[in-house]
């Protein structure tokens, strides 16, 4: 710009001087070009800041669903609006319960599932897929989360997650993800941390002084003294 400015100043006529030529010539002025984005990439830009929702998809509440322990220990569920009780006594046992029990625990108890106590693993009926069952549930994001802890693509949550995840995350994503996931399953974590470390299979001090950053300093202190019953295991 600063040569352009002294470019035309040097090109001024002195006195009456006239260029030759030139009487009768109008400049032209010029127009500056301004980029607008054609509205193909104003519609990908839009789609990428609003991910596509889900359908929900109607789902039969007798539907059976494979559910698994995720706790470490028993697991006991009882609710008089359901025909059963869900009593599993170590993590990884299965049951089958229906949609419409699923329903009634999120009614009553949301952190089971939303905590991830128990686990939507399968659907018995192949005629509909989990992911629409997690949907019809309101469940999706949550699992889409539990899912991010290791990056599994199966779509199948496992109770080895949380150790995969803990054991071999690197310390600077397991730090942010730490700090950005939903309460609830970061009190899974902690929970299954505190049990690793119990078991001698969990010792990473820098993962350690940053779970403890979000309960007490003294929580792996603690679990030192402590027992471990002989049947927990992850």
């Amino acid at each position: 710009m600063e040569n352009q400015n002294r470019n035309s100043n040097n090109s001024k006529p002195k006195g009456n001087f006239q260029p030759k030529n030139n009487q009768n010539k109008t400049q032209t002025p010029r127009v500056k070009k301004v980029h607008v984005p054609s509205t193909a990439n104003v519609a990908q830009e839009g789609q990428q800041k609003r991910p596509e929702r889900r359908r929900r998809v109607s789902i039969d509440k007798n539907l059976e669903i494979v559910v698994v322990s995720n706790v470490i220990g028993r697991f006991f569920y009882e609710n008089n609006r359901m025909a059963q009780i869900i009593d599993l006594h170590h993590i990884g046992d299965e049951e089958y319960v229906t949609v419409g029990d699923l329903r009634t625990i999120l009614n009553s108890s949301r952190k089971t599932l939303e905590g991830f106590d128990l686990l939507i693993t399968e659907v018995v009926d192949g005629s509909q897929e989990l992911e629409d069952v997690l949907v019809f549930l309101g469940l999706d994001r949550r699992y889409d989360e539990f899912f991010s802890l290791t990056g599994s693509t199966d779509g199948i949550a496992k109770t080895s997650d949380l150790k995969s995840f803990l054991i071999n995350t690197p310390i600077p994503k397991f730090e942010k993800i730490m700090k950005t996931i939903d309460p609830k399953l970061r009190s899974k974590i902690i929970e299954s941390a505190v049990v690793l470390f119990k078991l001698k299979q969990f010792g990473d001090y820098n993962k350690m002084q940053i779970i403890e950053s979000y309960v007490s300093d003294e929580l792996f202190d603690d679990a030192k003294d402590t027992e471990v019953d002989s049947d927990i295991y992850i």
